[in-house]
């Protein structure tokens, strides 16, 4: 099957800094694991969820908007990405310091409070993040070369300055320092080579982003529900040390999702230029789209779900021997995720992200329900559970509603 010039280069250039790039986290993951053990590792993976909620308020779904759009006219990127970086930034002062309060607030241990206010941090960082622009171009290759300098800086960092348990506060500081790095260069890039960047405010045109933006962070906010809700629920529910354990197994889980994305970012902008039509080219995508989406969520579900065991223990070793019964979980759930990515975002690309709302809203809603009715008593096994169904629930909107729109295309 034939696939355009531009798309085979996103492909190839996303995969292969992904693939190195999980290459080093995988590493980085298995390093710390030891490192820290699985108490040490629960930690670390509470904060990173837990932090997860509030760099959605910041991101706002301004990064998808900012692709689909920048994918559409290239020639508003100046006033766009000095606007959504300005406001991006305004966010992140406000949720730091809401963050900040809350965490002063909750009844946890010194060390938790403090790795959750170092991982916090990356409000900040995230913020002025513009690996959107470059999507939207078409530059995938500029992301490429940054992903990779910057992961293997941060493994470099875990490596030479984390040696023991205590060094947890260490760690987090190091994935922070990396995750700068990354945003900074491409600010630089961006400055040096396309626009000037110059913070604004400009309110009419805010408001038209704002309004356009609150449907992908209403759908971002219910996804990180169903993906991040079971790590916070566990880590106020039960010890450090079973969150470490599931952490573990969703580190596998995470880097086995990310060709889904690649194949993802690959198509989005050509799905996003073309529309929703009946044209020769629309379906030409749509099929390319759905051979590589299934092919690669079928091989990777496989894969890791007949080798669990093996990769666990070859990853973190045998302390974290537990992990392989929520992995078996999580990887069926890769399958239902590529099904999903198939369905549900085209519908954002094509200006429908109101309706996929709907859809992701029933399964987060889901989920909350199935982590209070089985993390009490399956601990890690329930909250893999929990996100399977709640990611099969999310399947029924989602079919529902490519079909809806998509039934007039392939009538004729």
């Amino acid at each position: 099957m034939r696939i355009s010039n531009q798309i085979f280069k996103n492909l190839v250039s996303l995969t292969g800094a992904e693939v190195i790039s999980k290459i080093n986290a995988l590493i980085m993951a298995a390093y710390l694991g030891r490192i820290l053990k699985p108490e040490g590792f629960g930690i670390l993976g509470f904060a990173t969820a837990f932090v997860s909620y509030f760099l959605l308020m910041v991101n706002f779904g301004l990064d998808t908007y900012g692709t689909r759009e920048i994918a559409k006219d290239k020639n508003q990127s100046s006033k766009l990405v000095n606007n959504i970086l300005s406001i991006r930034i305004l966010f992140a002062v406000v949720w730091y310091t809401l963050f900040l309060i809350i965490v002063l607030l909750i009844d946890k241990p010194l060390t938790v409070k403090i790795v959750l206010l170092i991982t916090a941090v990356n409000l900040l960082v995230n913020a002025i993040s513009i690996n959107w622009f470059f999507m939207g171009i078409e530059k995938m290759w500029l992301i490429a070369v940054r992903q990779i300098a910057t992961n293997l800086l941060s493994l470099l960092g875990i490596i030479i300055f984390v040696k023991k348990e205590n060094d947890l506060t260490i760690a987090a500081g190091i994935i922070v320092f990396s995750n700068l790095i990354n945003s900074a260069w491409l600010l630089k890039i961006f400055n040096s080579r396309y626009n000037k960047l110059t913070l604004r405010l400009d309110k009419d045109y805010l408001k038209t982003i704002i309004k356009e933006s609150l449907p992908l962070v209403f759908s971002s906010f219910m996804i990180a529900i169903y993906y991040n809700l079971d790590m916070v629920m566990l880590g106020y529910m039960k010890p450090e040390r079973d969150v470490g354990i599931y952490s573990a197994a969703y580190k596998i889980f995470l880097a086995g999702i990310i060709p889904i994305s690649l194949v993802l970012n690959s198509f989005f902008p050509s799905l996003s230029k073309i529309g929703l039509n009946k044209s020769f080219e629309f379906r030409k995508i749509i099929k390319q789209y759905a051979f590589f989406m299934f092919g690669t969520g079928i091989v990777i579900c496989m894969f890791i779900f007949f080798d669990a065991d093996l990769i666990v223990n070859l990853i973190f070793g045998k302390q974290y021997t537990n992990a392989e019964a929520p992995l078996l979980i999580l990887a069926l759930n890769i399958l239902v995720i590529s099904v999903n990515v198939f369905l549900g975002n085209p519908l954002i690309a094509w200006g429908k992200q109101k309706h996929y709302s709907f859809a992701v809203a029933f399964g987060a809603l889901a989920n909350i329900i199935l982590n209070i009715l089985l993390i009490p008593k399956y601990t890690y096994v329930g909250a893999a559970f929990a996100t399977l169904l709640s990611e099969a629930a999310v399947f029924l909107g989602v079919f529902y509603l490519f079909n809806k729109n998509t039934y007039k295309v392939f009538a004729s």
